[in-house]
């Protein structure tokens, strides 16, 4: 049975590092692993640049155009009452214009325009995950994600709906409930310095050191984090990276495959 392993911890920490060395880890172990990091749109359970459609909006959408329909069905996650269409691999467009245009429009969770209602939201990324795990084939030992679980998720509800911790809660518990059948593991990469952390990320990135309105967020993520852990009915394991990241990559590797 395949193995589903959540790498979890604030922007900077190391989360998709983390995923991509595991993975190379455990294949010269002979075992079969996929990993999705971030801007990853291949990632089953996970959004960036997807537009968002009622089923009935969906139908018109490919009846005005015909002539792109196959692609928008090769790029369509079926979210049950709604579809979501990815249109951006990570910076390459995947639809040309006016289409284009109009999905951005209809972004689900990045920077929407116009977003739906947060119920709506949780009710599409929960059938998502739900529609995931009941085709989940168990063809790999290890599926494993950067920040699906917690991060993406709960910056998109802090951004765009100012959410409470209770409703974050909620919504992170009706992710886990999907899973309650396949074998899977959480992990969170924590730093006591969240401020040299993220300002070291930046610098790596080639971007401009954080300023206070974007540490002051961060900080705030990092409490809703620790809010959700505390609370969520799931076990799970928190590392500190600092100074010893090897150290805890190898942790992380032998808890996978105990």
């Amino acid at each position: 049975m395949t193995k589903l392993i959540f790498i979890e911890g604030i922007s900077g920490v190391g989360k998709s590092t983390m995923v991509r060395k595991i993975c190379e880890d455990l294949t010269l172990a002979g075992k079969t692993v996929k990993g999705y990091v971030e801007f990853d749109y291949t990632n089953p359970i996970d959004f960036y640049c997807v537009a968002y459609y009622t089923t009935a909006e969906y139908e018109n959408l490919c009846t005005k155009y015909e002539q792109y329909k196959d692609l928008i069905l090769k790029n369509t996650v079926d979210a049950r009452s709604a579809k979501l269409i990815h249109y951006f691999d990570e910076d390459t467009p995947l639809f040309e214009e006016p289409l284009l245009s109009e999905f951005m429009k209809r972004e689900f969770c990045y920077n929407p325009q116009n977003p739906v209602t947060l119920q709506v939201y949780s009710e599409a990324y929960t059938a998502v995950w739900k529609n995931f795990i009941s085709s989940l084939k168990n063809d790999v030992d290890y599926i494993i994600f950067d920040g699906s679980l917690l991060h993406h998720p709960i910056n998109d509800m802090i951004r765009n709906y100012g959410a409470t911790k209770k409703q974050v809660f909620g919504h992170i518990q009706k992710l886990l409930a999907t899973l309650d059948k396949t074998e899977h593991c959480v992990y969170y990469l924590k730093t006591e310095d969240i401020v040299t952390q993220l300002s070291q990320a930046y610098i790596d990135r080639g971007q401009q050191p954080p300023d206070s309105s974007e540490i002051t967020f961060w900080k705030k993520r990092y409490d809703y984090d620790s809010f959700v852990l505390n609370h969520i009915d799931q076990e799970y394991q928190v590392f500190d990276v600092k100074n010893k990241w090897d150290a805890v990559k190898n942790e992380i590797l032998n808890s996978i495959t105990s």
